[in-house]
């Protein structure tokens, strides 16, 4: 058998008998230097690197100066972690071969396992200068501009080398890593696209894929490429997890507290997924169960300040004037997503509606020159009605990502992220009307809140708010963490502030539960 057709059955896998060949052609051609560094890359693919390092030693007593050789041995020593004895290897290999691209990009990834990136850039740097069409230097070069944060650069690179190789997977994987990091989606489709095309079944790319869908608001394309990702990975809890948030977006709440539980079967200790099934529960299957999830995010990340208000919300004793704004604004950004289908498809929220029907009936078109401010503004659900091209609508919310869901809408003149009582405090005689939907069942105590509206409004302003029922006297926090209010409370407190009731109606605006939730809606005025 030839050297040749030994070389073919290495390059068909079948490693055993390539082996026994050439050890029975070193046999007969013990100086065979090609034989020699073959039966070394047979080893080397075959894990067994002492062996195939013997097999060198003795090609390069032959050869000293064989560049190639000296690089497998290289590769060799950065394998087993031994980095100065590559450098020195490679510093001589450049020295004897100065036009030899491979031993310089094999010196930027010694580099970059040494963490000296800048080094790295250099050596590859080296290696494309004298091979312009060099792909794996490209790439590596690529991936330490990205670990030196030069993200614009590493697109450059990524970039160039689709102009070489269009179908290249992994600067395919790379650029859209980064342009997902840039938050560019649309982009980052296309080229995730192309990979899927080629390998169907590549797990990262299709979660990749389905968080850019997600992004895009594509949630059904998006839950599916996600269970196609669990098909490949079935026991990823991050998967099982998102399609928990997409669900839960889409206001299929019993199908969202399915998948978290699934996350959970396969990691009991999974924080985010304690944490989303404690909020949903509040919805969905109640204080009981809520606090449950609570309370094993809360072992599992001790001394969480958020999770620790909502346990102490949700335990027997609630005597809680008013609630941590922080808390407040963390509950909303988680609820942000699914907000708007939750409240109008599911709870068949209608406030809104009602608000703006009573300012007309009252004002007919006066509110279209009014200065308005919308307290708790969330995604716009109020605001919305009330918009016109002739006045100012302000909206304050504590909750960033609410306020980022309202942004994309045409409704507010100025976004405040704030909570609503220190954003009062200085403002005085400013706005025509005053909105507060839903928003005192996180308020508590309204003292303070009811005296800056007062001041905020202008002399003979509109206060237009609701607030949930409470059957016993004052005011308390509910097992579902809202406070609620008794009529001769609000009355007791408007009546402090000086304000006039206008109109009082007890209406159910929601449905919670399958029970309708009633509250008191008051327009006021000062």
């Amino acid at each position: 058998m030839s050297l040749l057709d030994i070389k073919q059955l290495h390059q068909s896998g079948r490693l055993e008998e390539a082996k026994q060949e050439y050890v029975a052609w070193l046999q007969t051609h013990p100086n065979d230097v090609t034989a020699l560094h073959l039966l070394a890359l047979l080893y080397i693919e075959m894990g067994d690197l002492d062996v195939a390092y013997r097999y060198l030693i003795q090609a390069l007593e032959i050869e000293p100066k064989h560049a190639n050789v000296q690089l497998h041995m290289a590769n060799i020593f950065k394998a087993k972690g031994l980095y100065d004895q590559a450098i020195q290897l490679l510093e001589k290999i450049i020295q004897e071969h100065p036009n030899f691209s491979a031993a310089f990009n094999n010196m930027g990834t010694v580099y970059f396992m040494q963490k000296n990136l800048e080094k790295a850039v250099l050596a590859y740097e080296a290696a494309i200068k004298l091979q312009s069409n060099y792909i794996d230097a490209y790439y590596n070069l690529g991936l330490a501009y990205n670990k030196l944060n030069r993200k614009k650069d590493a697109k450059r690179v990524y970039e160039a080398m689709l102009e070489l190789v269009p179908e290249h997977v992994g600067a395919h994987f790379q650029l859209a890593s980064l342009l997902m990091q840039e938050e560019n989606y649309s982009s980052a489709l296309k080229h995730l696209s192309v990979i899927t095309n080629m390998h169907a079944f590549h797990v990262e790319t299709k979660t990749n894929l389905a968080t850019c869908l997600f992004k895009l608001g594509r949630l059904s394309e998006a839950r599916s490429c996600y269970l196609e990702a669990l098909a490949l990975s079935p026991n990823d809890t991050q998967l099982f997890f998102n399609l928990g948030v997409i669900e839960a977006k889409r206001g299929h709440m019993h199908s969202a507290t399915d998948f978290y539980l699934q996350a959970l079967n396969i990691n009991p200790h999974f924080f985010e997924a304690h944490y989303n099934l404690g909020v949903l529960s509040l919805r969905t299957k109640g204080p009981e169960v809520a606090l449950t999830h609570f309370q094993e995010a809360l072992r599992i990340q001790p001394g969480h300040t958020i999770v620790q208000h909502l346990i102490n919300i949700l335990t027997p004793d609630k005597h809680l004037s008013t609630l941590p704004a922080d808390f407040v604004g963390s509950l909303f950004d988680a609820y942000a997503d699914h907000y708007d289908v939750h409240l109008t498809d599911v709870l068949h929220y209608q406030l809104p509606q009602r608000f703006f029907k009573w300012i007309v009936e009252l004002t007919n078109d006066a509110y279209r020159q009014w200065h308005i401010l919308d307290l708790g503004c969330g995604t716009g659900l109020c605001g919305k009605y009330f918009k016109t091209e002739t006045n100012k609508v302000i909206g304050v919310d504590i909750s960033k990502n609410m306020l980022d869901r309202a942004a994309a809408k045409p409704i507010y003149d100025e976004f405040i992220l704030s909570d609503i009582q220190s954003f009062l405090n200085d403002k005085n005689n400013l706005y025509d009307l005053i909105l507060a939907g839903d928003v005192l069942g996180y308020i508590g105590e309204l003292s303070i809140l009811f005296s800056r509206v007062n001041q905020a409004l202008k002399t003979q302003g509109f206060f237009l708010f609701s607030a949930e029922m409470n059957e016993e006297e004052g005011f308390q926090v509910t097992a579902f963490g809202r406070f609620v209010y008794s009529r001769s409370y609000l009355n007791q407190m408007l009546m402090q502030h000086h304000f006039t009731i206008v109109r009082y109606e007890v209406v159910a605006l929601r449905v919670e539960n399958n029970t309708p939730v009633l509250e008191h809606v008051y327009l006021v005025r000062k």
